[in-house]
């Protein structure tokens, strides 16, 4: 059985280090903001999207823990599948960063006893689900394996 604290580090791990598989990191670094904002189709949701997703998630996820009420509607309809509003190098630094940063907020929160673990465990197959379509999105452009 894995404690909290093997949890937390195989989680942070995921994002740093690879392993069986590319890092998570590794699945965004190294992309410029049109190979970020590239669709296959109109309806198809592009890597931005995805991270924007994935950090949305994450964040609902901790705010759940810390007994917010959950996001509205609203709120999950507007940020859930969120694009680019530019299409800029500053914005998808910007977008890396919230992933990076609510990555390690999921990480952290692994570690404290006082936090429930299924947010976490969710987030685990939700992540890796995620990060395979990245992986397969970058490989439809004819971009390079990530090792």
């Amino acid at each position: 059985m894995f404690s909290r604290q093997d949890l937390a580090s195989f989680y942070e791990g995921a994002h740093h280090k690879s392993g069986w598989s590319a890092s998570w990191g590794q699945a965004v670094e190294g992309l410029t903001p049109a190979q970020a904002a590239w669709k296959p189709s109109p309806e198809r949701h592009s890597i931005w999207q995805i991270v924007n997703h994935i950090s949305f998630w994450r964040e609902e996820v901790l705010r759940r823990a810390a007994g917010q009420p959950k996001a509205g509607e609203d709120v999950v309809d507007q940020e859930n599948w969120r694009g680019p509003d530019e299409t800029t190098e500053r914005a998808w630094n910007s977008a890396k960063e919230r992933f990076r940063a609510s990555h390690e907020a999921i990480a952290k929160s692994a570690q404290d006893d006082r936090a429930p673990l299924d947010g976490v465990l969710n987030m685990m197959g939700h992540d890796f689900y995620h990060v395979g379509q990245i992986m397969f999105l970058r490989a439809m452009q004819g971009l390079p394996p990530v090792e």
